[in-house]
């Protein structure tokens, strides 16, 4: 197998971790194999190190690391090719044995929706890479817009003017912020157009953005909130499956080519504009309006439980579908003006690589040498919001360390809701207070150092009584296999 030729791609559901992990990992565990590869990242920043039709004709492996789908396009460009496709999670933790195999593992690529393996069918995507195909298009818009509302809120505090339009001529702050704003108006329309473009491809694009800005126009509307994140998600949902099967018509060689173009955006959007703006709108929107009346009116002892949870979740399998359903509810709140959920997720996903790490330096018996060689990489990718580089450390260890970051991560959560810590928008994680996305940044280095100390101190208390019994499981399994032996012997 020396000498092979690969290409690959990689994505995740953020785009920002493991899309970018994963390909380095790929690519240097290619190299020490001798073999020859190219890495194509689908991630926050778009498509980078494309890959050519030439440099694909020419792979005799394609390996897809994917945590959402990918096009249909995309598809077809590995036609007739060997592929091998698993879950970009999975690509991290298997990257030792990635490469045995290829052969039995791969799969001759059709051209189609589905990826054929004998007999069976897999789906290219479900549901959930749906969802986060929209919250991936989404992010560069609550960054972009939470940056732009944090500096205009900075250059407040260091003295400069604030004038709105209805006060005379608008100062440059007011610009700023508003300009910031409109990545959150935005955010919700285009992850309902990404979502319904997932599933139905192109087609799908324009009726979604339009029908689902309609649900967020609470004025044309009348009611008291938009539909959120909740109407990006049912409208991106039904009008993606709606497109789906709509593109199924066959209408003759002459109309067949309107179909998309035309027919589709037209009737789709005539069909789901009304329907939303009579129906789905108004209930949407009341049930978004019930969600907030509940989270503000909440008894405090309820809203600390639910912190907790959240807490746990975000830290307990770093990165996996737990984590990923409490950050999009806390994500999701940011659109509506409710930042302090939010700032558990800016607090939590830090620490578990970060601690792992550290815990390496105060106790480096209780870690292997490859764990201790990986503590710097682990501290610093870690303190950037990226909890993965936690996972070799609870693999290793799986009840120790997923024990000790879920609880600890817990109560971190609830500690960031009692010290009222708010987070604008996706950053850079321990530098969020430098450019004024986390405030008050006093409660937030205070929180995350709680937390983190907690963290070491369950890490090191539970690995070593870990180590401790399984040293004498081993003990006690040898001295069994002695005494067995003498009595066959007799």
């Amino acid at each position: 197998m020396a000498g092979l030729n690969i290409v690959a791609i990689t994505n995740c559901p953020a785009g920002i971790a493991h899309t970018y992990m994963v390909a380095e990992a790929l690519e240097r565990k290619a190299v020490s194999l001798g073999y020859t590869i190219k890495v194509e990242t689908q991630g926050a920043s778009g498509v980078e190190n494309h890959l050519t039709p030439a440099e694909i004709k020419a792979a005799d492996y394609v390996i897809l690391a994917l945590g959402r789908t990918i096009s249909e396009e995309d598809r077809f460009r590995f036609a007739n090719k060997k592929v091998v496709e698993l879950k970009v999670s999975e690509a991290l933790k298997q990257i030792e044995t990635i490469y045995d195999d290829l052969e039995g593992k791969a799969t001759v690529f059709t051209a189609e929706n589905n990826i054929k393996m004998g007999k069976q069918e897999v789906p290219t995507g479900s549901v959930m890479s749906h969802l986060m195909a929209g919250v991936s298009a989404a992010l560069p818009f609550v960054i972009g817009g939470g940056l732009l509302v944090a500096i205009a809120n900075m250059l407040v505090q260091f003295g400069m003017p604030y004038v709105d339009m209805a006060n005379g001529d608008p100062s440059f702050t007011w610009v700023v912020e508003t300009i910031g704003y409109l990545g959150f108006k935005f955010m919700i329309p285009i992850m309902g157009a990404y979502i319904a473009s997932s599933i139905g491809d192109k087609p799908a694009f324009a009726p979604a953005f339009l029908v689902t800005y309609l649900a967020n126009d609470n004025t044309m509307l009348g009611t008291e909130s938009g539909a959120g994140f909740l109407g990006a998600v049912v409208l991106g949902l039904a009008i993606g499956y709606f497109v789906k099967y709509f593109r199924k018509v066959k209408l003759g060689k002459a109309l067949q080519p309107l179909l998309g173009s035309m027919l589709i955006p037209f009737v789709t959007l005539f069909v789901f504009g009304i329907l939303t703006y009579y129906v789905l709108g108004p209930v949407m929107g009341g049930m978004m309006d019930g969600m907030l009346h509940f989270l503000n009116t909440i008894p405090t002892e309820m809203k600390l439980a639910a912190a907790f949870l959240v807490g746990a979740m975000l830290a307990f399998d770093m990165g996996g579908p737990v984590n990923k359903t409490a950050w999009f509810f806390c994500f999701s709140l940011l659109d509506k003006g409710i930042y302090d959920w939010y700032a558990i997720v800016g607090v939590v996903a830090l620490m578990p690589p970060m601690a792992a790490g550290i815990s390496t330096f105060i106790a480096p018996k209780l870690f292997t040498k490859q764990e201790k060689g990986a503590a710097i990489s682990s501290i610093i990718v870690g303190s950037t919001v990226a909890t993965e580089p936690a996972i070799p450390y609870a693999l290793a260890a799986p009840f120790p360390m997923i024990t000790a970051n879920t609880l600890s991560g817990g109560i971190a959560g609830m500690l960031t809701i009692m010290f009222g810590v708010q987070r604008l928008a996706p950053g850079i994680g321990i530098f969020d207070p430098l450019i004024g996305l986390m405030s008050p940044w006093y409660w937030f280095y205070l929180v995350l150092a709680f937390g983190l100390a907690l963290n070491i101190f369950l890490i090191i208390v539970l690995k070593t009584w870990w180590i401790k019994r399984k040293e004498a499981k081993q003990k006690n399994g040898n001295e069994f296999t002695e005494t067995t032996g003498d009595g066959i012997g007799d």
